[in-house]
């Protein structure tokens, strides 16, 4: 599978994010992986399995959804990092051109436009070959705080 890159990649808040990866509770039932971030973009992935497919053998909708929405989030985040704020879903669009039955679900997200508090974001979802397989755009409401991404990480922390 070849892999997917934001263009300017930041390993430091790759790191991090990947720290609220293993704290989420919600990612780890669906298998929400973050594979690359930088400045208004993010990529992460869901390895297929059988738990994610519905009665007919594909990906469950929601999946996708679930992944878009995640990686969206990302890229919000990278996008005022390292600062924190709180961004939440307001309206989410999914277009569903193919299906998929195995292998690796990848979302690409990249801002489309931001101006608080509302931020738009358009999202790929790719299939193991990179075929195109659906699309999203996601729109979220975004309050500034006055904490860090790592104050976040810490909260998080202690609530473990």
């Amino acid at each position: 599978m070849q892999r997917l890159r934001c263009e300017a990649s930041n390993d430091e808040l790759l790191r991090t994010m990947m720290i609220i990866e293993e704290l989420s509770p919600y990612w780890g039932l669906i298998g929400i992986k973050i594979e690359d971030v930088g400045r208004d973009c993010a990529v992460g992935f869901v390895e297929i399995g059988r738990k994610h497919l519905q009665i007919l053998g594909t990906v469950h909708g929601g999946v996708h959804a679930a992944l878009a929405d995640a990686i969206a989030w990302v890229a919000i985040i990278s996008h005022y990092y390292p600062r924190y704020v709180i961004a939440v879903t307001t309206d989410l669009t999914v277009k569903y051109l193919r299906p998929i039955t195995e292998g690796v679900l990848k979302a690409v997200a990249r801002i489309t436009h931001i101006k608080e508090p509302m931020a738009l974001i358009t999202v790929e979802l790719r299939n193991k070959s990179n075929e195109l397989i659906g699309t999203s755009t996601a729109t979220y409401w975004v309050t500034l705080t006055n904490k860090s991404l790592n104050d976040l990480i810490n909260e998080l922390r202690g609530k473990t």
